[in-house]
């Protein structure tokens, strides 16, 4: 089994996967007819309460809150669920780690280079031969690997990244979706020659410049990951990220992001998008089925134009892990609760009519985006992994704060200035793990 991982880890490591990869298969196509009884043997009544830790508002998600409940009722057990402030989730953590506070039984994460400073193998079970890792999709994995272990249950919607486009305005106008970088720009120059502002920026929450999107497509190089974790190489030394670094400042030179995208933030982008005064915004498809409430069938799905790669890019999902604390004192019930999450019988309930990919093989039950659906052609073409947020040490969507300070205007900074901030920054976060 731990081969098999290895192999399949290297694989989806350092080649694109292809948009079917981890699609279902050999389940029934009848949702009636699937799974009416538990796959997996788990155990009801232990009287336990597990205590879950996630950042606010992450356990709110609608199809965790049915899983909840639904182990709640099948297994008479209880649930304690806190709620951390995204701001102060790592000071928690770390003084957990450290002895200062009580470890939670369950953590639910993101995984990769996120867990890092968690001292993971010394804190998180090893679910590599669990019954249901065979049952995970071949992306699915990808994203649970830790130092070649499954460290988690992934139990998230997986969404597809990019471009999200008012169809209705690119009609208006007649445009059509960009194949390269220049055609990018000459899309955002007719829009706003027309009044509209072409891109919504939600600056003010400074993780959603995703920079990563283009990264990706630069650290699918093997080599160039591995030089950038063993620290002989930096941001600095990679002439594509100043390429990156140049797009956000010529955005905000041009007007492309309109005149206070500094002020943008996450709660914006409902109104923005709904407004008709924006015609895009780097984004998630399944962003349209849960956060957003206007009309999602107004909006498409195009590659995210981020200075590079030259013909755009999609990014495959980030999924949350519920991860168990090895060291718990009710170390039983919290497996127990993970293999109840695991369950076709269970999951395909919670996941029942959400918008997403599949997470599992026997995941039947939920629905692919129509924004998925029409722009397949494209993601087969231009799909990536999500590779940089997930595999680079120390890497931050904060650290976009340099390339803010690059836009502003007068700011006296060069694209280099702001690359090497941005390795100070993160070889000060790696110092910063290593100790703790």
């Amino acid at each position: 089994m731990k081969k098999r991982i290895a192999l399949l880890m290297i694989a989806c490591f350092l080649f694109s996967l292809a948009a079917g990869c981890g699609q279902k298969e050999n389940v029934p196509t009848d949702k009636a007819e699937a799974f009416t009884e538990p796959v997996y043997d788990w155990k009801k009544g232990s009287g336990e309460k597990l205590v879950i830790w996630g950042v606010y508002p992450d356990l709110e998600r609608s199809y965790i809150k049915r899983a909840f409940e639904r182990y709640k009722e099948l297994t008479g057990n209880e649930l304690e669920i806190v709620q951390i402030p995204k701001e102060d989730f790592e000071a928690r953590m770390q003084a957990s780690v450290k002895g200062e506070i009580e470890k939670p039984d369950i953590l639910l994460s993101y995984g990769g280079a996120n867990i890092e400073a968690y001292n993971p193998d010394k804190n998180f079970y090893d679910f590599t031969e669990a019954q249901w890792v065979d049952d995970l999709t071949d992306t699915s994995i990808n994203q649970t690997i830790f130092n070649g272990k499954v460290i988690g249950l992934p139990h998230w919607e997986a969404s597809i990244s990019g471009t999200l486009y008012n169809k209705e305005i690119f009609e208006k106008y007649g445009l059509e979706i960009p194949k390269t970088q220049e055609q990018f720009m000459e899309v955002c120059k007719t829009l706003k020659k027309n009044g509209i502002t072409p891109l919504y920026l939600p600056a003010k929450e400074v993780s959603m410049l995703l920079y990563q999107f283009p990264l990706d497509s630069l650290v699918e190089n093997g080599e160039t990951l591995e030089k950038l974790n063993e620290g002989k190489k930096g941001y600095a030394d990679i002439p594509e990220m100043q390429q990156v670094v140049e797009w956000y400042g010529e955005m905000a030179e041009k007007g492309y992001l309109g005149q206070d995208y500094e002020k943008n933030d996450w709660d914006g982008m409902n109104d923005a998008m709904d407004s008709g005064n924006y015609a895009m915004m780097l984004c998630w498809d399944t962003w349209l089925y849960t956060d957003f409430k206007g009309n999602a069938t107004k909006f498409g799905l195009m590659p995210a134009f981020v200075g590079i790669p030259e013909e755009g890019t999609f990014e495959g999902p980030n999924l949350g892990l519920f991860i168990v604390n090895k060291n718990s004192a009710r170390l039983e019930a919290a497996l127990n609760f993970i293999t109840f999450l695991a369950d076709p019988y269970n999951y395909n309930i919670a996941f029942e009519n959400i918008y997403t990919a599949p997470v599992f093989k026997n995941q039947v039950a939920s629905i692919s985006t129509p924004q998925y659906l029409e722009a397949e052609h494209l993601i087969e073409q231009k799909y990536r992994d999500s590779i940089a947020w997930l595999r680079i040490r120390g890497f931050s969507q904060m650290d976009a704060s340099c390339i803010l300070d690059y836009m502003k205007k007068g700011s006296g900074l060069s694209p280099k200035d702001c690359l090497r901030e941005m390795d100070h920054l993160r070889t000060e976060r790696l110092a910063g793990g290593e100790e703790a």
